[in-house]
């Protein structure tokens, strides 16, 4: 494994390095403090290398925080009252609270957990060989307490509930408008990027194509990933506001324009439905939103899907809304109300809250309503629909 320390030395770049601090969870050794912050005070620019260490996160046990060790914090802190020349490189399996200490630094490079060449990495981005062009794959929220999963862990008797269903991470902050640290898909550049041209072309009967044009607006060649957020029109189940369904990266030259194209397949506008035990695809509008990160979006298109055309069969436990959301439901509702209005059965009450009524109750519950007119109608309905069946 090649070091930052070795790759520095191979390329004969000067450091003066003190360690600061013990990778334990010891409290703070005011020696390795004093010595730190005596090697920071003359330095053109500060590298701090900090983050979580072994005993703070591994298998088998979850954390309970996400603050960083009170002694690396303490540190920088001293450090940063030095020399205000800090850059913080953090190491790190799993997300950790940056708005604490982030006053304290003027660049943060989140390295996450780098493999045998991560010295030679980190030193290709901090001097300005490679331009970085990583993003974030999890959001970074301001407090541990604004995840939904805390509402559910560490979980109670045993047993842990997963109650946030599908609006995990961004699909959770995006969704409720949280405001968060750092947004999911989020990454800087030592390059500046536009995207234009934005256009969705529908290809089937559920499935669209992507385009969009990137241009490299600055003097540096670099790398851009470009995000595609699908956005539910009215669904018939809570769904998150956008979720990423496509991406692609791309490497431009100073000035250079590229068109990328990014294909959404039928998964990409299904959830997954209970009630069929599969796959669903509605029909309807759809946003499609391409950006650099889920909060950061360039431009929005629209396609309209036909949806797969998955029925259930209608009875008289289906709410009068279902009936009337159906295709051959609806048409047996139109005949109840043509043969409400010409004598030949009740008429069903028309006016905003009473249908606001209606279509939330199973048809079965008509005759505690409106008695035997209520059983008549729903006799009429499950009959139609049997023949209609056939």
């Amino acid at each position: 494994m090649t070091s930052f320390l070795d790759t520095l030395a191979e390329r004969g770049i000067k450091a003066d390095f003190a360690p600061g601090f013990t990778l334990d969870l010891e409290p703070a050794d005011p020696a390795l403090e004093s010595e730190a912050v005596e090697t920071a005070k003359n330095a053109d620019v500060v590298l701090m290398f900090l983050g979580l260490p072994e005993a703070a996160e591994s298998e088998g046990f979850d954390r309970d925080t996400l603050d960083m060790p009170a002694k690396q914090i303490a540190l920088l802190e001293q450090v940063a009252a030095a020399n205000q020349n800090v850059v913080v490189v953090l190491s790190n399996g799993s997300v950790v609270s940056v708005a604490p200490w982030a006053k304290n630094a003027k660049g943060i490079l989140e390295s996450w957990l780098l493999g045998q060449s991560g010295g030679p990495a980190l030193a290709d981005v901090i001097f300005g060989q490679v331009s970085p062009s990583g993003k974030l794959a999890q959001s970074i929220p301001l407090d541990i307490n604004d995840d939904p999963s805390m509402l559910n862990w560490p979980g109670e008797e045993g047993h842990v509930d997963y109650g946030e269903g599908v609006f995990v991470g961004y699909r959770y902050y995006d969704t409720y408008g949280k405001v968060v640290d750092y947004p999911f898909g989020y990454g800087l550049s030592y390059a500046t990027f536009e995207i234009a041209d934005v256009a969705a072309a529908k290809t089937g009967a559920n499935t669209a194509t992507v385009t969009a044009t990137v241009t490299n607006t600055s003097d540096v060649d670099a790398s851009e990933t470009v995000q595609v957020y699908v956005a539910p029109g009215k669904a018939d189940v809570a769904r998150p506001k956008h979720e990423l369904k496509g991406f692609t990266k791309v490497f431009l030259k100073a000035g250079e324009s590229k068109t990328v194209t990014i294909d959404l397949d039928e998964r990409a506008f299904a959830y997954w439905s209970e009630k069929y035990n599969d796959w669903h695809v509605e029909a309807g509008e759809y946003a499609i939103e391409v950006g650099v990160s889920s909060r950061d979006i360039a431009d929005t298109v629209a396609v309209a899907l036909d949806g797969d055309g998955k029925t259930q069969p209608l009875t008289e436990w289906s709410t009068y809304g279902e009936w009337e959301a159906d295709p051959a439901g609806a048409e047996i509702v139109a005949a109840v109300a043509a043969a409400g209005a010409a004598g030949e059965l009740p008429k069903l009450p028309d006016n905003a809250m009473m249908r606001m009524f209606l279509n939330s109750m199973p048809i079965n519950s008509l005759p505690t309503l409106l008695g035997e007119g209520g059983k008549k109608i729903v006799q009429f309905m499950v009959d139609e629909y049997a023949k209609l069946s056939k």
